[in-house]
């Protein structure tokens, strides 16, 4: 089973100010908790017991928030569940003062990982799940059951919307989990290998460490986590050594790579822009459980008025 989760915070939310000048756009509300609080939840539903937020000196508020529980008319708050739910998760804290890059903030936890596989997700990004499991507990499954190197959740995404994610080639389509050949970060959409995009979750072994040391970094110091996953995919290149998965396919010593696709009970909801949050923001209270039908009836006035 797999118990821990990285999740980096570290960012600097500069397509979001003059909001996050400063509140993190991690503890912005989404329904009646900040969005960080959805991502935990969503962690512990998959059994995730352990928690490392790669953070950074302008993000106390996170760290504040997770130390103390939170409160609600004066009853202690679990983050990953509630009141009268399961016991606090064990959380702790890193800095990333220098922003490297998405694969420098997963280098911070190697010794938090230490020999064990881990979840990563990134802190401003809401998987929803409304089906039986949620995607992390589909991952889960597949990286114990394919022995993976690492584990990637993945949306099918319009042409128009490629551009803006790493896309991966399968090496063929399913619609419960596939194996894939490459990653490309942010490829145009007429050379895009596929349309499905790296949709905020992993799963990664402890060899993404050594791959992410060997990993060069780019523009302005940065180290990239999909640049270390192509490195665990092209490791078995020069060996010409044909797979177990199927004829032609080259032996991968780095391991496999296997995608789960969200399904139509997923969504995945970004705080990244102004209105991507306010999508998600809409979403949200429109569904909350006391006030939503009356916010739908504002929204629905506030329409009839334009």
């Amino acid at each position: 089973m797999i118990r821990k989760a990285v999740v980096p915070v570290a960012g600097l939310g500069t397509r979001m100010l003059p909001l996050t000048r400063s509140v993190p756009k991690e503890m912005l509300p989404l329904g009646r908790k900040p969005a960080i609080h959805h991502v935990v939840d969503e962690l512990a539903a998959a059994g995730i017991e352990r928690i490392l937020f790669v953070t950074s000196s302008r993000k106390k508020a996170i760290e504040e928030y997770f130390v103390s529980g939170g409160t609600s008319d004066g009853a202690a708050i679990t983050p990953g569940g509630t009141s009268d739910g399961p016991p606090a998760l064990d959380y702790s804290f890193v800095r990333q003062e220098i922003p490297g890059g998405n694969g420098d903030a997963v280098r911070l936890g190697k010794a938090f990982a230490g020999s064990d596989a881990f979840v990563v997700a990134w802190g401003d990004a809401v998987i929803r799940s409304t089906g039986k499991d949620n995607v992390l507990n589909r991952m889960i499954a597949t990286h114990a059951r394919e022995n993976s190197a690492c584990t990637i959740a993945v949306e099918h995404v319009p042409e128009d919307k490629v551009s803006r994610y790493g896309i991966v080639k399968p090496r063929y389509e399913s619609g419960a989990a596939f194996p894939i050949d490459d990653i490309v970060e942010k490829p145009p959409a007429e050379s895009a290998p596929s349309r499905y995009a790296v949709s905020a979750r992993y799963i990664c072994g402890p060899g993404i460490f050594p791959a992410l040391e060997a990993t060069p970094r780019g523009r302005n110091g940065e180290l990239w986590l999909a640049d270390a996953i192509r490195g665990l995919l092209g490791a078995g290149d020069q060996d010409g050594v044909a797979g177990a998965r199927g004829p032609g396919v080259r032996g991968r010593p780095g391991g496999e790579v296997w995608c789960v696709p969200l399904v139509s009970a997923d969504r995945r909801y970004d705080i990244g822009t102004p209105l991507t949050y306010w999508e998600a923001f809409a979403d949200y209270a429109v569904e909350d459980e006391v006030d939503g039908p009356a916010f739908r009836d504002l929204l629905r006035g506030r329409m009839n008025e334009s």
